[in-house]
């Protein structure tokens, strides 16, 4: 190699170090909680302590799947139907990213996992077929679509050897409690519009719970109270 070529030479592999430095920084800074954690469980842990399984449980399905972990209009890459089993491969911020059935994205809170015992995951006893999750996530559709009691009675057939068996009991639970609320929030909201009470009927929607078949009931009684508000 000449002289003449060192400087060159030089210069690309300063820029080769500088750009590829600049990349580990900026994905660093973007997913730094994910991976700390991710670097803290390497340390702590070689095997992991559990298998979970993770489904698209979206209240107003199909879940989606996004490029990045941020809701934006032009960031979805496609969607996926509740109950779909998800491969979840890392967190941020309360988003989980997977490889399948789509690569992408998707809100945490719109899902359900399950966890296990590595052990029991990996014994060698035949593997038990287990409709849990699914089942669980046809009857959280039930629940939005406004039948608490048959979203109930499709919760309560899941057997306690499912991996979804605790999800499943506390979410009748949180059912129960949500629709209660809704019921006497939806009362109150009527009240309050019948007295002309417009600031009160809309305080009350910031608390009211997230249920698809509720907010259908509610939006004409808050499209009233926005109009009368502004004097229309």
């Amino acid at each position: 190699m000449t002289t003449a070529h060192k400087p060159a030479l030089n210069l690309g592999l300063g820029a080769a170090i500088f750009i590829t430095a600049a990349a580990i920084s900026a994905v660093t800074l973007h997913f730094k909680p994910s991976l700390v954690s991710g670097l803290q469980a390497l340390r702590t842990s070689k095997v992991p302590s559990s298998v979970c399984n993770t489904i698209a449980t979206d209240p107003s399905p199909p879940l989606n799947v996004r490029s990045s972990p941020v809701v934006a209009p032009d960031n979805v890459v496609g969607t996926v139907r509740n109950g779909t089993h998800l491969a979840v491969v890392d967190r941020n911020e309360g988003w989980l990213r997977i490889n399948q059935p789509l690569e992408g994205w998707v809100y945490q809170d719109l899902t359900v996992t399950s966890c296990i015992p590595a052990a029991q995951a990996n014994a060698s006893t035949p593997a038990v077929h287990d409709d849990g999750m699914s089942l669980l996530a046809e009857a959280t559709e039930q629940y939005q679509a406004g039948d608490l009691n048959a979203a109930i009675a499709l919760a309560q057939t899941i057997p306690a050897s499912s991996n979804a068996s605790q999800a499943a009991k506390g979410a009748i639970n949180q059912w129960q409690r949500d629709w209660k609320t809704a019921e006497a929030t939806f009362t109150e909201m009527q009240a309050a519009i019948g007295e002309r009470r417009w600031q009160d009927v809309l305080l009350k929607v910031q608390a009211f719970p997230d249920n698809r078949f509720w907010r259908a009931k509610l939006t004409p009684i808050v499209k009233v109270a926005i109009q009368q508000q502004n004097g229309h």
